[in-house]
């Protein structure tokens, strides 16, 4: 039977009743096929050599189809006379040689004898052949140098016009858009990309498209362009070619390869590192997928070989960023901490009157020389915003905060001859003497106001840590301090006044803060402050409320965020301050073993892997119960239990019991 499709044999039928020629939409509204489907079957038909595409002019026409000579004398006998009865048609006449209409190549008819010339002899046939169209008899014979001179031309004619011709033929131009071959994209950028060929010199409806190697559905056609809106591909490399048939002249070929990246480049370097010296070069190095960019910090990185090695100078004040970018451009992002080797510390709280007492000096000597303590805190500013020493600083001297007790230079000369470190506290933002000033001369905007608008009295006064005077005053005093030679600084009331946080609009207001938890306003002031204060080779610390391991957001303080920046937490796990039942501590004041253990093991839990220092400040003062050695010493055995064998003790008076405190921890 015909190797046609019942709508290749529509059409075929069609173009037949039509007289051998119409258009694809004159095709499609008579037999209810469309346009598409119309296109795939003359095509088809055209690779049969049925039929051939008569051209278009854009503007007027669309483009027309003719039957070939060979199909109008195939296609009738392929159509038949009916399409609904063509199966019937073909078990009437029998089998049918598949040659016949179809195939490669295809056989023309043999040429027949006329009916009337048959029984004749070969004489009377050719007599007969004569008078049919008419020839007398032979031409009279003349010279054939002139027809030979002719068809040398003729031949010569058809060879240049074969040869140009067969040259227009083999030219196939194929312009690709949509995807840049070797490109590499993301999932994301692929969806909704569409891939157009457009082709010169070529037919463009024998086109065909192939995905790694498979047929695609979806392809569109007009006239000499091809368009395929790419679906969803897995990650992977690709390759889409389109073929196109040149008949006697091959396949002209477009190939365009891509590549599907979702993935995020792996870059093999720590999160954390181990504590470095505080004045010693640090070697970040790792690896990267070959070719990704990387930037650390603001240096870019070269990653040519897999492998990658940047030295700074000395370890970073807070976190690096990393930025890893590969060529579809997914990014890698994420911090590094380079924590600084904290030195052992077991020191006393030392108020600037008691540095200029000459009693309280020398009974803190006498711990020094006893071997029981190697660091000293000294207080720069204290809870009344009332700086002990001698300063410089412009807006301290405006708001007669120096009281001018004891020269800082000359106190940290004489700590260090004694072979011990200094620590400077800041109280920070309680400061009722800066408050007090701002109000006098209407800098609102420094103070924390009540939702009124008027300044907090809470604390005889706390300062905005969100204003920029503020923050300046603070950090120009801890400059003046490491320029003296301080070799930490400790920051205090690194927060705002408790509350519950939802409870904070109704109880505070921020100047230029927009509501929510300030937290990290007060990080973002110890990432200033630990820029500055690494540079200066100053180590950098921060007390904070023994309920902020859990509860850090009454007072503003994030304990894992402001890790990020500072060299050590010193959480105040005084055993007075916690009510009864804390942490399953039943008397946590007469309890005082137990509660160090369970808060401090808090702290411990919220800074796992961070490797920042911890140094808990102590109980040496009595509230309710009285404190002597053995409650000072069990809250130090707690903390050397959980493997803290550093701290510092707190006595507002600055009378410390030196039988609680071992001499070995010197």
């Amino acid at each position: 039977m015909p190797l046609l499709a019942p709508a290749d044999r529509r059409i075929l039928r069609e173009l037949l009743s039509r007289g051998g020629t119409a258009e694809i939409g004159e095709i499609s509204a008579s037999t209810a096929l469309d346009n598409q489907t119309v296109q795939t079957s003359l095509s088809t038909l055209q690779q049969s050599g049925i039929v051939a595409q008569a051209g278009s002019v854009p503007g007027l026409r669309g483009a027309r189809w003719s039957l070939t000579r060979h199909g109008h004398e195939v296609g009738p006998s392929l159509v038949g006379n009916d399409l609904a009865g063509a199966a019937e048609a073909q078990e009437a006449v029998g089998p049918v040689d598949p040659a016949e209409g179809w195939g490669f190549p295809w056989r023309p008819p043999k040429p027949e004898a006329p009916l009337y010339a048959r029984g004749l002899s070969r004489r009377a046939r050719r007599v007969a052949d004569r008078a049919v169209v008419g020839i007398a008899g032979p031409p009279p014979r003349r010279s054939r140098r002139g027809h030979a001179a002719v068809a040398i031309l003729l031949v010569a004619a058809t060879v240049g016009v074969g040869f140009v011709a067969m040259t227009a033929l083999r030219a196939t131009e194929i312009t690709i858009a949509g995807i840049r071959d070797g490109s590499t994209l993301q999932p994301a950028h692929l969806d909704g990309t569409v891939l157009e060929f457009s082709i010169e010199g070529g037919d463009a409806a024998s086109a065909q498209l192939l995905l790694d190697g498979i047929p695609v559905s979806g392809v569109q056609r007009y006239d000499n362009r091809i368009v395929w809106p790419v679906p969803p591909q897995p990650e992977g490399a690709h390759v889409v070619t389109l073929d196109i048939n040149r008949r006697f002249f091959g396949t002209a070929t477009a190939v365009v390869t891509f590549t599907v990246d979702g993935t995020p480049p792996a870059v093999e370097l720590p999160r954390v590192f181990e504590p470095v010296a505080l004045d010693e070069p640090v070697v970040l190095a790792g690896t990267v997928e070959p070719g990704v960019s990387l930037q650390i910090g603001e240096q870019r990185v070269d990653t040519a070989s897999g492998s990658f090695s940047l030295t700074l100078p000395g370890p970073p004040g807070g976190p690096v960023k990393v930025i890893a970018t590969d060529a579809a451009g997914n990014e890698t992002k994420f911090d590094v901490i380079v924590p600084i080797g904290y030195p052992h510390t077991t020191g006393v709280h030392v108020t600037a009157a008691a540095w200029d007492h000459d009693g309280l000096r020398e009974s803190v000597v006498e711990l020094i020389e006893q071997g029981r303590i190697n660091t000293v805190q000294l207080d720069l500013k204290d809870e009344d915003g009332r700086i002990g020493h001698r300063t410089d600083v412009r807006l301290a001297q405006l708001t007669g905060a120096s009281r001018e007790l004891y020269d800082l230079r000359d106190a940290i000369d004489e700590l260090h001859d004694l072979g011990v470190r200094v620590i400077g506290r800041i109280v920070a933002f309680r400061d009722p003497t800066l408050a007090r000033y701002a109000s006098e001369n209407g800098n609102l905007d420094w103070v924390l106001q009540t939702p009124g608008g008027r300044p907090l009295s809470t604390y005889g006064g706390f300062t905005n840590f969100n204003n920029p005077v503020v923050r300046q005053y603070n950090l120009d005093i801890a400059v003046e301090a490491a320029e003296a030679g301080i070799d930490d600084i400790l920051w205090d009331y690194m927060r705002r006044p408790e509350s519950r946080l939802e409870d904070l609009d109704s109880k505070m207001k921020i100047p230029g803060w927009d509501g929510g938890d300030p937290s990290p306003v007060i990080v973002s002031f110890l990432a200033e402050a630990g820029t500055m204060l690494r540079e200066a080779q100053v180590f950098h610390g921060v007390s904070v409320f023994g309920i902020a391991a859990d509860n850090g957001e009454w007072v503003a303080q994030d304990i894992g965020a402001m890790s990020d920046h500072v060299d050590y937490v010193a959480p105040m796990l005084y055993p007075s301050h916690w009510g009864r039942g804390e942490y399953g501590v039943v008397h946590p004041e007469a309890q005082p073993y137990d509660i160090t253990k369970a808060s401090l093991t808090r702290f411990q839990s919220v800074l796992a892997g961070t490797n920042t220092a911890v140094v808990p400040w102590l109980q040496d003062f009595s509230m309710r119960v009285n404190y002597g050695p053995d409650e000072v010493r069990a809250q130090i055995d707690a903390a050397a239990d959980l493997g803290v064998s550093d701290w510092l003790l707190w006595d507002p008076e600055v009378t410390y019991t030196n039988e609680g405190i071992p001499v070995s921890y010197r």
